[in-house]
């Protein structure tokens, strides 16, 4: 029961008197409002410039995560000598210059060549049998559907005696289908392209002794290098060569397609907020963050900060160029990188939960100002409505790609065990900076121990005591070139 002074019993006229406060507060809360708004965030400008370049050097090193597909050959039982010289044979093919430079302006991948050159084709395979090979991809349906299927059917009209049959998978379907294919006996050639990262269950896995892959090193005379086009970047070579110490003097797989994250900024927001270069060190980027924060009055840097494989590969970059071992998280650059962060997270921009590797399009909404990397690939420039150019003038994305692979390039092991790592490193990152800044200093430190003493369980749990004791020592590491 309603206590009799209250509500119900009142003056019906004090209703209205509230009604009409209300009413005013609205209003002056309104105004007040449609006053402020356009002070906090950045103007709308008629023309905005997107500025990519290669991103801010660490306090040890500028290099850069080289991503992107690697091809393989599948180590398939029963292979015959025609076999493996028309596997040879498409290899080479989608490694020339010509197919690749097409690819790169179809799909944004960057060529393993320096220049688009023509080249004298090797005929390892002139038997008049039809060999058929399957061919795995793990590329987007639309680039599969412009560009792979179309370099496919290419193929087969120019070399008569080779059927290849594409089909496009996830990374972790074809690596199932491979290993199935291998344990079942003979089945015939098979070639894939695969994510650098996903090639590492393959190349270092077996069944029976029977390694997934084959080492493309023994498979023609002269080796590899007879299977990749002339003028192939340095770092690629060097990166190809580095394999034959990872795997024991096999060479399992080559870079076929490159990716490497840049950094994106709307130039005109940065300019008027009176910062006239893109921050070339991490000390020049946190200042910059709170130069933004002030100017805008939010947080103005977006980083990709939703959890997956995404944040776990941007962390992987930034305790890289501090000179730690992202691999066993706790090194003493490892903590000191994530210190760095902790404190720039304070400037993210709040969209930094959502964000993935297509999310870039809030530089031309005004929601922030620099894209902290993004894969050239995952941008279509035109969708944005923005020009894009550097502060050369040079709109290349291709060339700043180009140049951010010349200051140094580093790959993460292939290791299998990769999507455990990638998931504790998520978890540290929600202890540390999802929660809130709930966390301090202090537990920066432990958190990162307590994600390497669980990758040490891990390993010891479902590998070996020889594969978590090299854990522990360092042994797997970035592959630096």
């Amino acid at each position: 029961m309603k206590n009799p002074q209250d509500g119900s019993l009142k003056p019906k006229n004090n209703f209205w008197v509230k009604v009409i406060a209300v009413i005013i507060v609205i209003a002056v809360v309104g105004a007040v409002i449609a006053i402020e708004l356009p002070h906090l965030l950045p103007k709308k400008v008629s023309e905005q410039t997107l500025q990519t370049y290669p991103g801010p050097s660490g306090p040890v090193n500028s290099d850069h995560l080289l991503g992107g597909c690697v091809i393989a050959e599948a180590n398939t039982t029963g292979l015959t000598t025609s076999d493996v010289q028309a596997m040879d044979q498409f290899v080479q093919y989608m490694l020339s210059p010509h197919v690749e430079f097409a690819g790169e302006s179809a799909t944004g991948f960057i060529p393993i060549s320096s220049s688009n050159t023509s080249e004298s084709i090797t005929h390892f395979y002139t038997g008049s049998t039809q060999v058929d090979i399957t061919y795995f991809t793990s590329v987007s349906p639309s680039d599969f559907s412009a560009y792979y299927k179309g370099v496919v059917s290419a193929f087969n009209a120019k070399y008569t005696n080779i059927k290849v049959t594409a089909v496009d998978e996830t990374a972790t379907s074809i690596v199932s289908d491979i290993e199935s294919d291998v344990a079942s006996g003979h089945v015939g050639p098979v070639v894939t392209s695969i994510d650098n990262l996903d090639v590492g269950i393959l190349a270092y896995g077996s069944y029976n002794g029977h390694s997934y892959l084959l080492n493309i090193n023994n498979t023609v005379s002269g080796g590899v290098k007879t299977l990749m086009p002339n003028n192939v970047i340095p770092s690629i070579v060097n990166l190809t060569n580095y394999e034959g110490k990872i795997f024991a003097g096999s060479i399992p797989f080559i870079t076929e397609i490159i990716n490497t994250p840049l950094v994106w900024i709307d130039q005109t927001a940065l300019k008027a907020a009176g910062i006239n270069q893109e921050p070339q060190n991490y000390t020049a980027l946190l200042n910059d963050a709170k130069i933004l924060d002030k100017k805008y009055g939010r947080g103005m840097i977006n980083f990709q900060g939703h959890g997956g494989a995404s944040t776990a590969t941007e962390l992987y970059q930034f305790f890289v160029q501090f000179g730690g071992n992202p691999v066993t998280f706790n090194s003493t650059n490892d903590v000191s990188a994530m210190y760095y962060i902790y404190n720039l997270s304070k400037y993210f921009s709040p969209e930094y939960k959502t964000s993935y590797w297509a999310t870039y399009k809030g530089l031309a909404a005004n929601k922030y100002t620099m894209m902290d990397y993004q894969w050239p690939g995952s941008v279509d420039t035109s969708t944005v409505g923005m020009n894009t150019t550097d502060l050369s003038g040079n709109n290349s994305v291709l060339n700043v790609s180009l140049k951010a692979i010349s200051e140094g390039v580093f790959i993460r092991d292939p290791v299998p065990w990769i999507g455990e790592w990638q998931t504790l490193m998520d978890s540290a990152w929600t202890t540390l900076i999802t929660s809130g800044h709930s966390q301090n200093y202090t537990t920066i430190a432990s958190a990162l121990a307590t994600a390497n003493s669980s990758m040490y369980s891990y390993l010891l749990s479902n590998y070996n005591y020889t594969v978590a004791q090299e854990y522990e020592q360092g042994m797997y590491k970035p592959i630096i070139v």
